[in-house]
């Protein structure tokens, strides 16, 4: 700590004390000694030749060596040149002079003080201006660098991607197209970006870019379009297109940028689509009419039986001796009713395939059902199998068309009665309704024939599917139809020893 405060003290004596002085002394004995022989050849040279040392005292060693300048000046203007000469007395008439020069020396020795700082000083801020100029210089070079370095990497990595990419200015001037691009349409990078842009596109895409293009440099948004654009041989491919604008810190539009998605493919898919969706409409259509004509054929088997089997009946009571016409009579008008029988039959299985409504009234489905068993008791009784109805409690009527519906109890019982055919057991059929909320009834067939397999349960509705030998696959996907035409569910449940289906129909208000 002393040494330091010893090595201070030491370089402030040398800095404003000696150094200084020593300037001075140098100063005014040149001044001194220029004087003596001076003085022979004009008058009173000490006066500028000390003025000089002063000055330049003060300029080189500042205000201290300036102060000292005047004081030695002084000493040695009265001492060698102002009588009485040698002695430090100063003649009364001289004081005056004296204290002019004295006075003179000070001002000197300020303003050349003030313009060695304002020197100091303006060399000082020349440097830092310099020093800064070859800063900024240095960032601006670097930033140049960095700038070019970026558009460089830039420019390799829209040569390295697999996509057609281009940048505009914020006209719409197209400034860059990437090699992918150029290669692809065969045209040159000049012409590209002189003005045939557009030219890469089919004449009815072209209107449609330039049109979008124009909107979206007007609102300053991104835009995306499909067009075709040509290849070097001629042929054009769809591409999607997308505009994205880049903004300058202050909110401004300095670029665009674009690039082309190749979506040929996707094009090509989207029209065998189109067409495949066509042709499934059209198979569909198709099939429509298969499974109506089916549909038609199946239903009406058992009500032109029923025709043959009256018309037997009215031609034997007319050919027996003697006729029996009440009895002949009563067959005819059975004709009568199975014949507009079939006819409702085949118009309502029409509706479930057409946007026709269908007729719904209020019906007791309990009654439905009984005429539904004893329509079947015979073809019941002839393969042996026990055919009973099971009626719940209150049950409401229900909003339906009766004849479809009773089309579906038809179908669903003589599947029941054919289920249980062969199983080495007496076959059992129940009819069932129920109803728990008064909201919906539930019609359930239930028999104990041989069951439906997992994997037949998920296509046994579908329309010509079917597990008999010469079965048509309709009749169950008519009782889908049916209970689908009525907003109904239809369900199949596997039991013990049998299946059940269930059909829930809305109970009517």
């Amino acid at each position: 700590m002393a040494v330091t405060t010893v090595k201070q003290t030491s370089d402030w004596w040398v800095e404003y004390g000696l150094k200084p002085a020593a300037i001075a002394v140098v100063f005014v004995v040149v001044a001194l000694l220029s004087t003596f022989p001076l003085q022979h050849l004009i008058a009173y040279p000490f006066v500028f030749l000390f003025f000089g040392a002063i000055m330049g005292s003060a300029w080189f060693g500042g205000v201290i060596a300036g102060t000292w300048a005047i004081v030695l000046s002084s000493v040695a203007i009265d001492f060698f040149f102002i009588p009485p000469l040698y002695s430090f007395v100063v003649n009364k008439e001289l004081t005056t002079y004296y204290d002019s020069f004295v006075v003179c020396a000070i001002a000197i020795t300020a303003i050349s003080a003030a313009r060695r700082r304002a020197e100091h000083a303006s060399i000082a801020a020349r440097s830092d201006l310099e020093e800064k100029v070859r800063e900024r210089t240095f960032e601006l070079e670097r930033s140049n660098l960095e700038t070019l370095e970026r558009e460089r990497q830039l420019r390799l990595l829209t040569e390295a991607i697999p996509q057609q990419i281009w940048r505009a200015d914020a006209n719409g001037h197209i400034e860059y197209c990437n090699q992918d691009l150029v290669n692809f349409t065969g045209e040159s990078h000049d012409n590209l970006c002189g003005g045939s842009f557009l030219t890469i596109f089919h004449s009815i895409d072209a209107s449609v870019f330039q049109r979008t293009w124009e909107i979206a440099r007007s609102t300053g948004t991104r835009f995306e379009i499909e067009a075709r654009v040509h290849d070097a041989r001629g042929n054009f491919r769809w591409f999607l297109i997308r505009g994205i604008p880049q903004y300058t810190a202050s909110g401004e539009i300095a670029s665009w940028y674009g690039v082309h998605i190749d979506i040929e493919e996707r094009h090509h898919a989207e029209h065998a689509l189109r067409i495949a969706h066509d042709d499934s409409a059209r198979w569909s259509r198709t099939l429509s009419m298969a499974e109506m004509a089916a549909s038609i054929a199946h239903e009406l088997k058992q009500p032109l039986t029923a025709l043959m089997t009256q018309a037997q009946a009215c031609r034997r009571w007319l050919h027996a001796d003697p006729i029996n016409s009440e009895k002949a009579t009563h067959a005819a008008e059975n004709l009568v009713r199975e014949s507009a029988r079939a006819s409702a039959v085949v118009d309502r299985v029409r509706s479930l395939f057409s946007e026709k409504d269908t007729i719904r009234q209020l019906t007791d489905l309990n009654l439905l059902a009984a005429e539904v068993v004893e329509l079947m008791q015979d073809e019941a009784l002839r393969r042996g199998v026990d055919v009973r109805l099971e009626f719940g409690k209150n049950i409401p009527r229900a909003k339906v068309d009766p004849i479809q519906v009773r089309q579906l109890l038809l179908n669903l019982v003589t599947n029941g009665i054919e289920s249980t055919m062969d199983t080495g057991r007496p076959g059992q059929v129940v009819v069932r309704s129920n109803s728990t909320d008064q909201v919906h009834v539930v019609l359930s067939v239930l028999d104990n024939g041989i069951g439906i397999r997992p994997e037949v349960q998920e296509k046994m509705f579908e329309p010509f599917f079917s597990t008999k030998q010469r079965g048509t696959g309709i009749g169950l996907s008519i009782c889908r139809s049916i209970v689908e035409a009525h907003d109904g569910r239809i369900w199949t449940e596997s039991l013990p020893v049998g299946t059940a289906f269930h059909v829930a129909l809305g109970a009517g208000e």
